[in-house]
């Protein structure tokens, strides 16, 4: 009985060598040989040697096998250009709110169909090639000529133009560690300095309101991606930013950055602390005589959005009520997502009606952001479902705009984008994944239009071709304050754009931060290290 006993265990233990963990380290060469994550030889070797120690005992090898798959798991993700595990566990809480159609969509996009069948075959070509050749040691060999040919690799040449630009910090000449970590705290302490001044109360011309269409998931790269950069919603603004850093790709800490627009650009760090009041967006409009004003257009419940908006941006009342309007989607938690024409229509309709002459309001969508269904149609995905209900989206602004038009008040609209949805995803992040301030998030398209019953604007539309960010918004707003624009018939988009501030592109969330130095990005996640961050997929 014994004898029988050994052989059925036999028949199940791993094959010689390192068995099906062979497999293991094929794949993860094969996906460093094209590109898709790094490779650290001596961890990867260290682990395929503890796989090889000899232990007698069967229970020992089955505890050994146990034991080596999260280790496998986590040195895999070592491996990976992945975020750290510490951030994604820390929203985890979050990831338990997703509804189960959304979750399965983005595990899809970790391991698509394409690379179960690809893994499927290699499994099968290595099952009949172990039966007679020894892979083990070819893996042992691939592993040491992987790790030769990383540290034999050259590093990416680095550009060495300086890019100095008015009220901006010059770039460094190098790269290393300790010239990129000069480089963000001369940049802080340069912003700490910085600050919009708007005319007194006494200088006021005729009065205006200002709304800022907070767009969350807008940015460049997806609406090239979706195709939509021709829609005609973006021929409408006068004033447009080419080079716009959200400077975050998170929709909190962005609501905060656009709050605090009147002062240079803060660290991460100290956004959910005390704020000095001139640093205050609104607080400086209150000051001028502007109510304030909330808008949603959905329950802002998802990680507080609401409340810390409420808490931190400086408008402390509550949203306009969504009473009659219709929820057109639902999103990723499955909270519904209202009509924005709807919202937009019947806060202007009741706008006209209150005794204040100057309001500025924020308005808040969520209608593009990733894992939302459109209610009642069939269930679309990925770049589809986008570029669906980013046309539905930037038809309503256009055609809001247009009626905007057609009335007798004054009104400054500004497009002003949260971050980007990271459609296209990079090597560091799947699609729709936004740890990572990556530079496709937070280059978002900021436009400006001015609206007045007898105003015209005199020259063409105006391109802000330099890096900006926050604060040229304040001085953009402080400059039509100054120049008295809705005093006159005519305006010039290239006068008020005349002095607006630079911004190094600098971004940050938190543990992490994406800087641009000399036409390249570097990323660095404990505030030492950098390391390139690669924009492809």
């Amino acid at each position: 009985m014994r004898s029988k006993h050994n052989t059925a265990v036999e028949t199940v233990v791993l094959p010689a060598g390192l068995g099906w963990w062979n497999l293991y380290f094929i794949c993860k060469i094969a996906l460093y040989a094209q590109g898709l994550i790094d490779f650290h030889a001596l961890e990867n070797f260290t682990f395929a040697a503890c796989l090889l120690l000899p232990i007698r005992n069967h229970y020992g090898k089955v505890l050994r096998q146990i034991v080596a798959i999260p280790i496998a798991a986590v040195l895999l993700h070592y491996d990976s250009f992945m975020p750290p595990l510490s951030r994604l566990f820390s929203q985890f809480d979050q990831f338990l709110s997703f509804e189960f159609s959304y979750i399965i969509e983005l595990l899809s996009r970790f391991v698509s169909l394409k690379l179960i069948l690809a893994g499927i075959a290699v499994a099968c070509i290595y099952y009949y090639m172990a039966k007679s050749i020894r892979v083990t040691s070819l893996v042992l060999i691939a592993i040491v000529a992987t790790g030769i040919s990383t540290l034999t690799t050259p590093p990416a040449a680095t550009q060495t133009a300086s890019n100095t630009t008015k009220n901006a910090i010059a770039s460094p000449n190098d790269t290393s560690n300790a010239a990129l970590n000069r480089y963000l705290d001369s940049f802080f302490n340069t912003e700490k300095s910085r600050q919009t001044q708007f005319p007194s109360t006494d200088t006021q011309g005729a009065a205006f309101d200002i709304l800022l269409l907070s767009v969350c998931s807008l940015g460049v790269d997806d609406i090239k991606l979706a195709g939509l950069e021709d829609h005609p919603l973006f021929q409408k603004f006068d004033i447009v930013f080419d080079e716009f850093n959200s400077a975050t790709s998170y929709s909190g800490p962005a609501i905060i950055r656009l709050s605090r627009a009147t002062c240079g650009q803060a660290e991460h760090s100290t956004l959910y602390g005390p704020v000095d009041p001139e640093c205050q967006l609104f607080h400086q409009l209150e000051q001028l005589g502007y109510g304030k004003e909330l808008i949603l257009n959905h329950d802002g419940v998802f990680d507080s959005f609401l409340e810390r908006t409420q808490r931190y941006s400086g408008i402390s009342s509550a949203p306009f009520p969504n009473t009659g309007v219709a929820a057109t989607q639902k999103d990723f938690s499955g909270a519904l997502i209202y009509n924005d024409a709807g919202i937009l229509n019947a806060w202007w309709k009741n706008r006209q009606t209150l005794d204040n002459d100057r309001v500025a309001a924020l308005y808040n969508t969520t209608s593009l952001h990733d894992g939302n269904r459109i209610l009642n149609k069939p269930p679309v995905f990925g770049v589809a479902s986008y570029q669906q209900r980013g046309n539905t989206l930037f038809d309503e602004l256009a055609t809001f705009l247009e009626n905007l038009e057609k009335s007798d008040r004054n009104i400054v609209v500004v497009l002003i984008p949260e971050h980007g949805a990271g459609l296209r995803g990079d090597k560091m992040q799947i699609s729709g994944m936004r740890e990572l301030p990556s530079p496709s998030i937070t280059q978002i398209p900021v436009a400006v239009k001015v609206i007045g019953p007898n105003l015209q604007r005199s020259d063409s539309v105006f391109h802000v071709r330099e890096a900006s960010s926050h604060q040229a918004l304040s001085q953009l707003l402080a400059n039509i304050l100054e120049q008295k624009v809705f005093d006159q018939t005519h305006f010039s988009a290239a006068q008020l754009s005349s002095n607006l501030p630079q911004t190094a592109p600098v971004s940050q969330n938190e543990g992490s931060t994406v800087i641009k130095v000399n036409r390249e990005y570097f990323i660095s996640l404990d505030q030492q290290t950098w390391t390139p961050y690669s924009t492809s997929k």
